[in-house]
């Protein structure tokens, strides 16, 4: 076997001890790795040394297992880099459409206010359409309280103040105190409900998106009339955009 053929070879291994480590398999013993890429221990070994030294691999010597290491954090942050969010979103927006036969929004926060950055339609003759690019308020309507309620007080404190709360509908909440009670329930539920409160008969449910780093950095909403909306839909839709949103932040990089 040529010199060439056996570095090929010893990476192919590496990559294998790499790849043995999952969600449900995140911390392995020596013994374990062993038994499921069927490799001596003497090259498991070997192998594991040079990973650890590379910071691949990290060896927790008190529990006697390896896990992946840090440098993997750093490698993904460069990988995302080119993933644009609205093609992660893409897909599984979608798939919620597809689900609820309703339009889905995806939403991000540009100053004080927010923008529809993506968007699915419904199916249905009569559907809530925003245009991709329209701004729209933080302080009401399921998206825009859902994002605010993840920012740091200070920025919650400048948005109320700059925006100008005034009503878009006999729903619309301008009352500051209100609001910020709304918000700590939002994320104290981990998603967002409102009812004609930016429109007039529109019902909306909406969940966050965060990044490999947990930041919330989008909201994704399920809209429709108030009709659709019964108690049944609403309990069912608002499981949906929930776990549509942790899908999409798990295809960013986010591990809970």
């Amino acid at each position: 076997m040529d010199k060439k053929t056996d570095t090929v070879r010893s990476v192919e291994k590496a990559l294998d001890i790499i790849l043995a480590f999952s969600e449900d398999k995140a911390q392995l013993s020596l013994l374990e790795i062993c038994t499921m890429i069927n490799m001596p221990k003497s090259t498991v070994y070997r192998l594991l040394s040079t990973l650890v030294t590379r910071g691949f691999i990290e060896h927790n010597q008190k529990a006697g297992k390896y896990q992946l290491g840090l440098r993997f954090i750093k490698l993904s942050k460069m990988a995302l880099i080119n993933y644009d969010l609205n093609e992660i979103a893409l897909p599984v927006m979608v798939i919620l459409r597809d689900e609820t036969g309703e339009t889905i929004n995806l939403y991000a926060k540009r100053g004080i206010e927010r923008v529809c950055i993506q968007q699915v339609e419904g199916f249905h003759n009569l559907r809530r359409i925003s245009n991709i690019g329209d701004f729209l308020p933080l302080y009401c309507g399921a998206s825009g309280k859902l994002l605010l309620a993840y920012q740091e007080d200070k920025e919650v404190e400048k948005v109320l103040k700059e925006t100008g709360l005034k009503f878009w509908t006999k729903n619309t909440i301008t009352e500051q105190m209100e609001i910020k009670g709304q918000l700590a329930d939002i994320k104290k539920l981990g998603y967002a409900y409102s009812r004609g409160e930016r429109e007039v008969g529109v019902t909306s449910v909406a969940a966050p998106i965060r990044n490999h780093a947990g930041v919330v950095i989008a909201a994704v909403s399920i809209s429709g009339p108030d009709a659709r909306f019964g108690d049944e839909n609403n309990e069912r839709y608002k499981m949906l955009v929930v776990n549509g949103a942790q899908q999409i932040s798990k295809n960013l990089g986010y591990i809970k």
